[in-house]
């Protein structure tokens, strides 16, 4: 049975990832030890702008962390490595 507090808080968080969050947030979940904003946009989006807007939404609502940084291989700066946080819903 599912406790009346859980789904108050699923309501609470539905509505925040859908469309194109609900993408970023999924494909961050694909990737255990987590991937910069580039790279999702390299290997899933095509465009970084489409990415970076929902990547800093998601960070502000607690779905994406940062857990380092590195190197980018193609421009050499430094990157964020972010990562999903399960919730619970």
């Amino acid at each position: 049975m599912i406790a009346q507090t859980s789904r108050q808080a699923y309501r609470e968080i539905k509505p925040f990832l859908r469309g194109k969050r609900k993408m970023i947030y999924e494909l961050f979940l694909q990737h255990e030890n987590g991937a910069t904003r580039q790279e999702i946009a390299r290997w899933y989006i095509q465009k970084e702008c489409s990415v970076c807007g929902r990547v800093n939404e998601l960070l502000h609502e607690g779905y994406l962390r940062v857990v380092g940084t590195k190197k980018d291989a193609i421009t050499g700066h430094s990157a964020e490595i972010l990562k999903a946080v399960e919730r619970v819903a």
